[in-house]
């Protein structure tokens, strides 16, 4: 059995007093201390001391300080110092993140929305923006070297850990011998470009296309390539081209300008990449502005007429995800379109129905109540009447409508005993893309409810259903929301013209509609 660690409870370089063993690898461990002057948490790496007479791994270990040291951008770890503990160690003093590595978050809380993908990645590629700058290559990016931290006003904040075999770019020549021998293969398979698994020279086009890699898994929950070993991924990195995510993951519904982008970060030929960081980044921030733009204004109207505000999104709220998020629909159902959820016009009343219907303008002086005893008592007696009458014709009605109507009319409850249930609303034949109904007609408040649930089946990923409630709710109120959801959904299923039809149908119905861009991305049209 191992003794207690050497290290904790003691004080290195009279600065650090060490709390905790965060981790250790094949170099040396990670602690968790306290920078004592400033009574500061700070992250503490040790290397080894077994290894202190190898000089190839001490020079690497510098070279990570000195590559670290470059760097001054708010999404990479800043070194505060590096140095020599008493006992001859080398120890280098990091800031401390208090969050979850990328791995953590993707192992416990796949899926991920598109957004939050984007607003994590995108972060990735300004911390590499900066450090390739200043002239470092990372050469070792993947999920468990990215740390996201969940901070007050700012969700999913993160930072690029361990440049422990970045390469430094240095056109002076000043890094001394190479530390690592021509054709040597350093990194992580799974993450590794073509060119890094063949040895070659890298460029930082290389980190780019690790950025790829780690789309791809962000958005699908799967690696590009699988293998038992190291030489088997640096094999299949070297020489084939990878399954499109959607493919291999149709319930994950990345969007289609996301998948493009993706698939051009792991382009074999560098030249076929995005190009730099800040490139690759305006790149994926257009996808998340189209999203937005496809989006649209997200308030709507309440039952008392006030407008319902979105809910703050706390950082607990980014750390819950749900399967196959709706591209379109917003995740709060306070955040629906103004167009689904229509407060309801106030019903007649059957006698008010009935009355200028057989009587017209004269029932009026003769249910006035203002000629004394008699005109109550008259009063009274046609009210009774009319009610009764009342009465009959809905009972006509409700006959008439059981008739036409076996499984119930679509905007009428179905009585079974005491309790009433809503009803599956009947579809016309023909294409439905074409179907209206008059605004008097139109059962805004059903319509409302059915795309409600068919959101949440969309969130869990239940394709079917939530496309079999889309229709209905479009049967009893179609509106250009619906169309663009039903058209997203048929063009996912890969049926293009049935999404064509919808979308078309979509933008006939709102000609200015920000989704226009997207549409005529995607559909094949002339």
């Amino acid at each position: 059995m191992a003794g207690p660690d050497e290290y904790i409870g003691k004080t290195v370089a009279g600065r650090y007093k060490v709390e905790a063993l965060l981790g250790e690898g094949g170099m040396g461990k990670v602690y968790k201390a306290n920078q004592v002057a400033l009574d500061k948490p700070i992250v503490l790496k040790v290397l080894r001391q077994a290894l202190l007479s190898d000089e190839r791994t001490v020079a690497r270990f510098q070279r990570e300080a000195k590559a670290a040291s470059r760097l001054n951008h708010p999404n990479s770890i800043s070194v505060i110092d590096f140095g020599q503990a008493e006992d001859g160690a080398l120890y280098m003093a990091m800031e401390f993140v208090s969050g979850k590595d990328l791995h953590h978050i993707l192992s416990r809380e796949w899926p991920l929305p598109e957004s939050r993908v984007i607003r994590m990645v995108s972060q990735v590629l300004s911390a590499l923006s900066d450090a390739h700058k200043a002239g470092v290559i990372h050469r070792d990016l993947k999920p468990e070297n990215i740390m996201v931290e969940q901070r007050r006003g700012e969700p999913d904040f993160v930072k690029v850990l361990d440049f422990g075999i970045a390469k430094i770019m240095d056109s002076t020549g000043e890094e001394g011998p190479a530390l690592t021998r021509a054709g040597f293969v350093c990194g992580t398979p799974e993450y590794m470009s073509p060119e890094q698994a063949r040895g070659a020279q890298l460029d930082p086009r290389s980190d780019l296309y690790a950025v790829g890699v780690i789309l791809y898994q962000l958005t699908s929950g799967l690696l590009p390539f699988e293998s038992d070993s190291a030489v088997g991924f640096a094999t299949k990195h070297l020489t084939e081209v990878p399954v499109s995510p959607s493919r291999r993951r149709p319930e994950a519904h990345i969007s289609p300008t996301m998948e493009r982008l993706i698939m051009k970060a792991m382009a074999k030929d560098p030249a076929e990449r995005p190009q730099t960081a800040e490139a690759f980044r305006a790149e994926l921030i257009a996808i998340d502005k189209e999203r937005r733009a496809a989006v649209g204004p997200t308030r709507r109207s309440n039952t008392n007429g006030s407008t319902a505000q979105p809910r703050k999104v706390t950082p607990i709220d980014q750390q819950q995800t749900r399967v196959g998020s709706n591209p379109w629909a917003a995740p709060d159902p306070t955040q629906r379109a103004d167009a689904t959820h229509v407060k309801p016009a106030p019903q007649a009343s059957a006698t008010a129905q009935a009355v200028p219907e057989r009587d017209g303008p004269e029932v009026t002086d003769k249910l006035s109540p203002a000629k004394g005893s008699s005109g109550a008592t008259i009063f009274k007696v046609v009210t009774i009447v009319l009610v009764v009458v009342a009465v009959g014709l809905g009972g006509a009605y409700v006959f008439q409508v059981s008739q036409s109507h076996p499984d119930g009319a679509p905007d009428q409850p179905a009585v079974v005993g005491k309790e009433s249930k809503p009803v599956k609303p009947r579809r016309p034949d023909g294409p439905l893309a074409g179907w209206a109904v008059a605004d008097e007609k139109r059962d805004n408040v059903g319509s409302a409810r059915l795309t409600d649930e068919a959101d949440a089946a969309w969130h869990t990923g239940n394709q079917d259903q939530a496309l079999d409630k889309y229709l209905d709710a479009w049967v009893l109120s179609p509106t250009p929301d619906l169309s663009l959801k039903i058209g997203e959904i048929y063009y996912q299923r890969e049926e293009t013209a049935q999404a064509e039809a919808w979308w078309l149908r979509h933008l006939k119905d709102s000609p200015n509609s920000k989704a226009a861009v997207y549409i005529n991305t995607v559909l094949p049209r002339p």
